[in-house]
């Protein structure tokens, strides 16, 4: 009975373990991180310290590799750092536009009590 579930279970291919597909998966990362839409509220939910923190981190990556990379690896990695650093300003600029809450009110209420 235990091996009917076992072939039962669907394989996942993973991808390739490569320099490429380890820098995907960190773009893919502070991506998510710029926001993403909460389905029950319908608000964006941020974490732009962490989307920053990830496209740091592929930087010192583009520099402790600098010299082993091939051509396209380097490439592919200055593409991809170009793009999250103006897609991070934007965010910014996005955030730095959008409404206040009034929550400021609600704490000046708490600090009174």
């Amino acid at each position: 009975m235990v091996e009917e579930k076992e072939d039962e279970k669907q394989e996942v291919e993973l991808p390739p373990v490569n320099f490429e597909n380890h820098i995907l998966s960190l773009y893919n990362m502070a991506i998510i991180n710029f926001g993403i839409r909460d389905p029950e509220t319908g608000k964006i939910i941020r974490n732009l310290p962490v989307a920053k923190h990830t496209i740091d981190t592929i930087g010192m990556l583009q520099e402790k590799t600098k010299g082993n990379l091939t051509a396209p690896e380097s490439n592919f990695l200055e593409n991809i750092l170009y793009e999250l650093r103006m897609s991070y300003l934007r965010v910014l600029k996005e955030v730095e536009n959008e409404p206040k809450e009034e929550s400021k009110s609600d704490d000046k209420t708490e600090e009174n009590n």
